[in-house]
């Protein structure tokens, strides 16, 4: 049994937390949350510069409607709109590199998975944590 698995086992609340496991692979990541029962959504920002690249890798990642905006509302009505309630991980990679090439949009997203993991009861974001805790993320929960 992994950290996460215990995590999970002992149901992890909705929520947006720095992640202390640097040893697991997406790959590990996503079977662990499958035999927890959990969804699972693996959200890789590592290569995205900028608020544009970042709206389509979510388009995919959450599997959105083609009709999906691409902007900050669209993304929150569309997450909105895909939740069924049942409990999911979103492991976002990646996020650090983002946050040092724009800042706004990795600000921005965070609100907008806190608000959808508060009224949908179904998202638990996970940051793995980064070798430094920029002030944006240093009050973010722990896990």
């Amino acid at each position: 049994m992994t950290d996460l698995r215990t995590l999970l086992d002992n149901g992890l609340r909705p929520g947006v937390y720095r992640w202390r496991a640097q040893q697991d692979s997406a790959d590990e990541v996503r079977r662990t949350v499958a035999a927890a029962g959990w969804n699972f959504v693996l959200l890789d920002t590592t290569r995205i510069s900028d608020k544009a690249g970042f709206l389509d890798v979510c388009a995919t990642a959450f599997d959105l409607p083609r009709w999906f905006g691409r902007n900050w509302d669209a993304l929150a009505d569309s997450l909105s709109d895909r939740s069924t309630g049942e409990p999911e991980v979103v492991l976002w990679e990646g996020w650090r590199d983002l946050l040092d090439r724009d800042h706004d949009t990795v600000d921005v997203a965070l609100q907008i998975f806190g608000e959808d993991a508060k009224e949908s009861g179904q998202l638990r974001v996970l940051l793995r944590e980064a070798d430094d805790v920029p002030d944006l993320v240093s009050d973010l929960p722990v896990v």
